[in-house]
Formats: C-alpha cells, structure tokens, sequence
C-alpha cells in the first residue's frame, strides 16, 4: 500500500495544481480517473493481463484553435500478472505504483476527436512481487523513478466530458536485471508498457 506521506503529498499536490489553475483564465483544468491494464517487457510473460486504476487531476494551455499544452498528476497502478490455469499451477504477480506527471502535446483534429504525444516522469511509492510460494525480496530492485513516453487520443462526450484511450512505455529502464530470461533492449532490463482508459471531467 502507499505510505499515507505519499498519499497526502499526492492529494496536496492535485488539489493545489486544481485550485492555483482556476484562477488563471487561460488556463483550463479537469479531473481524470480510470483503468490500467499492464505488462512488463523482459519479464517473459505475454499479454496485458495486470489490471490496475489510475486518477489525479491536470491542467491545459490551448495555444490555438487546434494545439493545447496539457500537464497532468497522476495515481497511476502498473505491473505483471501471470495467472494460473489448468496445465500450470505457477503464478507470478508484480505491483508497481507511481506518482506520475505527463505533459502532452495535444492537437485537436476533428471537433470530437483529440491526438496527444508526449513524455512522463514517475516517482516509484510501493512495489510488491509474489510468486505461488510468496513474496519475492531476492530479485534486483526497481529504479525509483521512471522515463516514459505516452501516445493517446480523446473523444469529446460534450462539453465537460471526454473518454481518454492512452498507451504508454518505459524508454528507460525500470529494473536492470539482467540474465537469459530477459532479452529486450539487448537484455538491457525490464520496462513498463501501459495502456489506459479514462473518464475525464473538465471543470
């Protein structure tokens, strides 16, 4: 679980971002929360089967009719699972948690529909792993921050709402672990690949 420091920095932090935002009027800002579904390259499992929940609050800058600069605080759950099934009883679960800030390009190409591009800095607050016997504390630790890049698009469902669909990736990585199991990146360690779907309210 998150320490309840981590907890509180994080609900200060969106709060402020919310409030400071409303008072400038060339500034917009909303609220976005939804689900996370998760792998980690490198780990040799396949498949994006690590649900998981995200939320926070952000705030934009539109710098014409069709571009916008939009900056965003994030709870953001990521991870690996790997569950059993009738010809294999072994099982494999990895929680990753982050505080993450993405600040995206965004540029709107039909009055509905709205591309986004750009990189996110992620501050690492709990990490649990388990296999069929239980935790895992003997593997490599996990980098304490993440670099990734982030691809969506936003669908405008009126004048306050809007559906997020976004994937995400590690450029760096989030474990260095190397050995014959993990080949990504000239077996360079373990990333994180994401993709999310979200409901945002803009205020």
């Amino acid at each position: 679980m998150i320490a309840n420091g981590y907890l509180c920095r994080f609900t200060l932090a969106v709060f402020l971002l919310i409030t400071a935002s409303g008072s400038a009027q060339q500034f917009d800002a909303g609220l976005r929360f939804g689900l996370t579904t998760t792998q980690v390259g490198g780990d040799q499992l396949e498949g994006f089967d690590k649900a998981g929940l995200l939320g926070g609050g952000y705030v934009s800058r539109a710098f014409s009719k069709r571009t916008s600069l939009a900056m965003e605080m994030l709870f953001v759950q990521k991870g690996s699972r790997k569950p059993v099934d009738e010809t294999d009883n072994s099982f494999y679960r990895l929680r990753l948690s982050y505080i993450e800030v993405p600040l995206l390009l965004r540029w709107k190409a039909s009055r509905k529909i709205t591309l986004e591009t750009g990189p996110a800095f992620g501050v690492l607050v709990a990490a649990n792993e388990a296999d069929q016997v239980g935790d895992i504390n003997y593997a490599p630790a996990f980098e304490n921050t993440e670099f990734s890049f982030h691809l969506g698009l936003l669908y405008s469902l009126g004048e306050k709402w809007s559906v997020n669909a976004r994937y995400g990736f590690s450029v760096l990585p989030i474990r260095s672990f190397s050995s014959v199991s993990n080949y990504r990146y000239l077996d360079s360690g373990q990333f994180n690949e994401v993709i999310q779907l979200s409901l945002n309210y803009a205020f």
